[in-house]
């Protein structure tokens, strides 16, 4: 018996021995290794619901709380073989022992050290972990729970759990956990964005009874110093504040409970700090400076959702830009409201008013986005500038492919695309790219434009949308390393017999017009049908056609516009030099035949289309604004003018003629519709300030003109003077057009030089002053009461000019003497072969008075009596005639009584005698 009993008491204590080796084998002899790292590899992959692959070995510290040492840990990537999702080169995991004899698995006090996690996205799209789990098959109406078990263990031992992060953020959610020696690589090549962690410390703490959770890390991002601090209560409100560099961002929220359907709502505030430090954390160009602010309003239930968020950024140079808005869904961006406002210059130093194209600056535009990522509208897009302000009406829907860091590091948006009209059939459709959206540089559109004329063409009548058919365009416009440039801009009608338009247009330079090419036929078959089309007056001007051609290299310009209307035919051609001194102009206009008549209703034609750009809303009866439509049509809005300015105003005619050195030949050779002229021909000229119109050769009837007019844009730019001559005018013809039924002849010609205010015609006439003389030699008139006033009744009654029926005139001479709004001369001489009639006195126009003397006298008599001496006076508007029946008689100058042999006609005799 007690044989027996040492032979069983050795056993047992063989027993626990070898129990004791064969357990200390399992865990610590290398024996063992690859079974100790099969089984943790099992029980943390169904732990995180993520594959785990064990590298070194695996050692176990036995106790009421066992200690797992587990070296060489990688997480592999499912989607991309080549890429581990997370290396850790020592994983320390504490079991409760007493836990797992009540069937409970738990590990906790975990310490990490080494570990380096990537989270890596392709350029396909395809990231390094898995986004979701594909939904399970519907299950079999006849299907066991055994069966559900076995689906749900193939597709990762949960149905729950829709991600990788997912699962091991689950798995850490309720355990403390100690990193040391952290990075964490993100690296997305769709966005192009890349963030380096490089963490000293970061750890997760179970803190009162495991109700509360906290976070704390230090260590660097992009180079840039991190820290964060969380503090996540179960149940109640949580907070976050982080710090990248001189960047502070706080997330503070407050759970819901189940009943109100789980989630949380917070607040999320940042400060950018310097703007431009921001920049460098997230891998961009350094190319704004100053500070910017962001608060948000999320809400985390079935999707992340912005409810309200207001951010402004204001740059060192007193540019803001501010944005507000909602949004329903962060992730997809979908439920996008987006208004976004921005000042480009400091606050109330807005930029000098433009005075031309060169001088043209953005100085604000309001935008409001409405949609989401994949496809959203404009409700408002308005550009303001230092000249006038321009909006753009509904365009959309429109989206964008993405938006990314380019590899130089410019932020790039790419694959936008934007439509305006029917959604089945858009108006405008555009595609393109900004490769620098915060320098808003590298700008590339192409588009089309189809639709009906009344895109362009307000007011139309309906009856006649048919005939003026469509309009088809197509356009490319960039800004590639500079300046803004229409590279390519083609437009021609369609469907339409009523007018035909072929246009062809390309701007190198928007801003300064530089790199111009422009070339456009427009042709009308009737003009008066095309203006009852677009609801205007109709003007009987016929047939009507332009063709213009323009080009600008560099400093130099070409144009040549060529017009026909009806029977006229008008050519214009024009070189010009715009260096960055005075510019150069040299040009002609030309034609061989025009009709005033022609040109009068080209005038009204003009007139009338003039309207198209007027104030549309003035008529009760107009649906439709100029060159913007009603939504409830099938053309959706594309432009509404603004009555700030336009672009039109920025072209200062005063202003160019006065700065350049301009010269234009004008040579009409033929010109119809006016009784009596013939021809113009003419020279326009300007150089440093003066402004020099002629000489301007005008036939007219037998006679014709040579004018001159000058203006000084300097010293006196409203002033004009102008001056010349005039010659060949048929006296007869002038009587006759006067109703004064005396048939007569004479050659008149004349000189002036006068000037006065351009404000006005009435304001040049009431300020001119000046001088003007009128002469006309070798006439007749048929009429001898000149001799009877001159010679008295009975030389009169023995004359040969009573006996031959006329005078013969040998001479008119009327100098007078012009200022402010009157008339005045000394001595208006007519002569005759027997009679010398002296005139004086002056005509006010704007007081409305005359008073006019007139002596008729023998030839060379200037002392004798004249006979009958007459007096006009009163109103000019309706004046007296007196004769004075005594006569008169001159007084003699001193010492002065006799003529001289050499007399000189049409001068005063009175004047002659010595």
């Amino acid at each position: 018996m007690r044989t027996w009993l040492f032979r069983t008491i050795g056993i047992v204590v063989l027993l626990v021995f070898a129990t004791i080796a064969f357990v200390w084998l399992l865990l610590a002899a290398p024996l063992f290794s690859g079974m100790r790292r099969d089984l943790v590899e099992k029980v943390l992959s169904e732990q995180i619901g993520q594959p785990i692959v064990v590298n070194d070995d695996v050692s176990i510290a036995l106790g009421r709380i066992t200690h797992i040492y587990v070296g060489g840990v990688v997480i592999p990537s499912q989607t991309m073989p080549e890429t581990s999702l997370a290396e850790l080169n020592l994983l320390e995991l504490e079991l409760d022992v007493a836990a797992l004899a009540n069937r409970r698995l738990h590990f906790d006090n975990l310490v990490v050290d080494g570990l380096q996690a990537n989270f890596l996205t392709a350029a396909d799209g395809t990231t390094s972990w898995r986004k979701g789990r594909p939904t399970p098959n519907p299950e079999p109406e006849n299907a066991t729970e055994e069966d559900n078990q076995e689906d749900i263990a193939e597709t990762g031992g949960s149905n729950e759990s829709d991600s990788e992060g997912s699962g091991i953020l689950s798995f850490l959610s309720d355990k403390n956990v100690s990193f040391t020696s952290i990075g964490l690589n993100i690296d997305d090549q769709t966005s192009g964005f890349s963030f380096v962690f490089d963490l000293q410390s970061l750890a997760l703490e179970q803190v009162d009874q495991g109700q509360r959770t906290k976070v704390s890390g230090t260590g660097s991002v992009n180079g840039q110093s991190f820290e964060i601090e969380g503090d996540y209560p179960h149940s109640a409100p949580f907070t976050t504040h982080a710090n990248f560099g001189e960047m502070t961002v706080s997330y503070d929220g407050e759970p819901f409970s189940e009943s109100e359907g789980g989630g949380y709502r917070a607040v999320l505030q940042m400060d950018t700090g310097e703007f431009g430090d921001f920049l460098e954390v997230i891998g961009l160009e350094r190319v704004l400076e100053g500070n910017g602010q962001l608060q948000a309003e999320l809400v985390s239930q079935d999707a992340l959702k912005i409810e309200t968020f207001t951010t402004s950024v204001n740059l060192e140079d007193g540019q803001r830009l501010t944005a507000e808005g909602s949004m329903e869904n962060l992730y997809t961006a979908q439920g996008v409201d987006l208004l976004f406002d921005a000042r480009l210059y400091p606050e109330g130093q807005p930029p000098n008013a433009a005075k031309s194209f060169q001088e043209l600056k953005f100085t604000a535009f309001e935008m409001h986005m409405v949609g989401s990522l994949s496809s959203f509208e404009f409700e408002k897009l308005l550009f303001q500038t230092n000249a006038f302000d321009q909006g753009l009406d509904v365009i959309g829907p429109a989206s964008i492919e993405r938006i990314r860091r380019m590899p130089d590091g410019r932020l790039a948006m790419l694959g936008i695309a934007l439509q305006a009209g029917p959604i089945e059939d858009p108006i405008l459709k555009a595609d393109g790219e900004i490769l620098d959206l915060l320098q808003l540089q590298d700008v590339t559109f192409e588009g089309t434009l189809n639709g009906p004329a009344k895109l362009i063409l307000p007011n139309m009548d309906e009856d006649f949308v048919d005939q003026l058919g469509g309009i088809n365009a197509d356009f490319s416009l960039s800004n590639e390393g500079g300046p803004v440039s229409l590279n390519r801009f083609n437009a021609t009608t369609y469907g339409t017999d009523l007018w035909a338009l072929d246009l062809a247009l390309s701007v190198s330079e928007l801003k300064g017009l530089s790199g111009l090419d422009f070339d456009v036929e427009l042709d009308v078959s009737d003009g008066a049908s095309f203006l009852t089309a677009l609801k205007l007056q109709p003007v009987e001007i016929g047939a009507l056609a332009v063709d213009a051609e323009t080009s600008k290299q560099g400093e130099d310009f070409t144009a040549s516009i060529e017009f026909a209307a009806g029977s006229s035919h008008l050519l214009a051609a024009l070189d010009a030099k715009f260096p960055e001194g005075a510019s150069v102009v040299r040009g002609n206009v030309a034609s061989k035949r025009l009709d005033l008549d022609d040109l009068k209703n080209l005038t009204a034609t003009l007139d009338q289309l003039k309207n198209l750009v007027g104030d549309a809303s003035k008529d009760p009866e107009t649906d439709v604004q100029p060159l913007v439509l009603p939504k409830e049509t099938n053309v959706q809005p594309l432009v509404l003018p603004k009555e700030k300015g336009k672009p039109a105003d920025l072209l200062d005619v005063q202003r160019v003629l006065r700065e350049a050195d301009v010269e234009v030949q004008i040579d009409f050779k033929e010109i119809v519709g006016q009784q009596g002229v013939t021809s113009v021909s003419s020279q326009l000229s300007a150089k440093e300030g003066t402004v020099d119109f002629g000489p301007l050769q005008m036939a007219y009837g037998g006679g014709n003109f040579s004018l001159r007019a000058v203006m000084d844009l300097i010293d006196s730019p409203d002033w004009l003077s102008v001056s010349g001559s005039t010659s060949g005018w048929e006296f007869g013809e002038i009587l006759d057009e006067l109703g004064i039924g005396i048939d007569a002849y004479g050659r008149l010609s004349g000189e002036f030089n006068v000037s006065g205010n351009t404000a006005s015609g009435k304001a040049f006439v009431n300020s001119m002053r000046g001088n003007a003389s009128l002469s006309m030699s070798q006439g007749y008139v048929s009429t001898s009461l000149l001799e009877l006033a001159g010679l008295g009744i009975f030389p009169w009654l023995f004359s040969e000019e009573l006996r031959q029926g006329y005078t013969d005139i040998t001479c008119v001479v009327a100098p007078i003497k012009i200022e402010v709004g009157r008339v005045s001369s000394d001595s208006i001489v007519v002569e005759t072969g027997s009679v010398q009639l002296v005139a004086k006195g002056q005509v006010d126009w704007v007081k409305d008075t005359i008073a006019i003397r007139a002596e008729p006298r023998r030839v060379g008599k200037p002392l004798s009596r004249s006979a009958w001496p007459f007096d006009v006076t009163g109103q000019l508007s309706s004046p007296k005639f007196k004769l004075d029946v005594g006569g008169s008689r001159n007084k003699a100058p001193e010492g002065a009584d006799a003529m001289p042999a050499d007399r000189q006609p049409c001068v005063p005799d009175i004047n002659q005698l010595q």
